[in-house]
């Protein structure tokens, strides 16, 4: 485990949660808590929807896929995570821990995990030793950042349902690519969505959405060549609530 952290000590301090850490404060840090790493192979399961589960995770390598499904058997898209980036952080600090998404790796996979019950332990013997206290002030540190992160979380929630309130497949197709241009700040942008699973993430059919796509790029509204997409016109004309 030291030597994982050791090797991607400097991807994981990019994470917001880690905010205000030295490379070697962190280090310190992460020797001393209860943590893990995974490997996962592709198409393996870290976690199922409905399943408890107490860590958080931090996405070194590969890709990873969130989704559920629901009464009807539909599987649907939540997010797709790529390295760096954190996730099963929400749930994990709830009081029952039960996870309401299954994440599947896209592919070969290395996942840092960090036991969030353990994380909340406070070590009260200790706390008049200047070790653990620096220990007990970089542990409130994190926990002050999740709560940021908690609440860009529940941004991308809305935004999500935004998507879905659309009345239409094309309404929500021009909507979700606004929103993937926004976060890219570029002309052409790449989606991180096959088609399967961006229908599935759209909640439309998957050959209705090819034919969407098709008659968007028709009239001249968008462009596209397999996940790279450029808009062509402002879509907010498009999208109506």
């Amino acid at each position: 485990m030291i030597n994982i952290i050791k090797k991607y000590i400097k991807d994981i301090i990019q994470n917001d949660i880690f905010k205000k850490f030295t490379e070697e404060e962190l280090y310190n840090f992460l020797k001393n808590i209860e943590s893990s790493d995974i490997k996962l192979s592709k198409n393996e399961i870290l976690f199922s929807q409905g399943q408890i589960y107490s860590n958080m995770c931090i996405l070194l390598e590969g890709e990873v896929q969130l989704t559920n499904t629901d009464e009807n058997g539909n599987r649907n898209v939540i997010d797709v995570i790529k390295p760096g980036n954190i996730f099963a952080e929400v749930f994990s600090f709830t009081s029952n821990k039960i996870s309401p998404v299954s994440a599947v790796a896209n592919k070969n996979s290395l996942i840092f995990t960090i036991n969030t019950e353990k994380l909340l332990e406070v070590d009260f013997d200790v706390t008049f030793n200047k070790d653990s206290k620096d220990f007990l002030i970089k542990k409130y540190s994190i926990i002050s950042n999740l709560m940021s992160t908690f609440a860009d979380k529940n941004l991308i929630l809305l935004s999500k349902i935004e998507v879905l309130s659309r009345r239409n497949i094309r309404d929500k197709i021009m909507y979700y690519l606004e929103i993937q241009n926004a976060k890219s700040n570029s002309k052409i942008f790449e989606i991180p969505l096959s088609r399967k699973d961006m229908a599935d993430f759209l909640g439309v059919d998957r050959s209705a959405l090819s034919r969407e796509l098709g008659n968007l790029r028709d009239e001249g509204i968008i462009d596209f060549e397999k996940n790279s997409f450029k808009l062509l016109y402002n879509c907010l004309k498009y999208c109506k609530t």
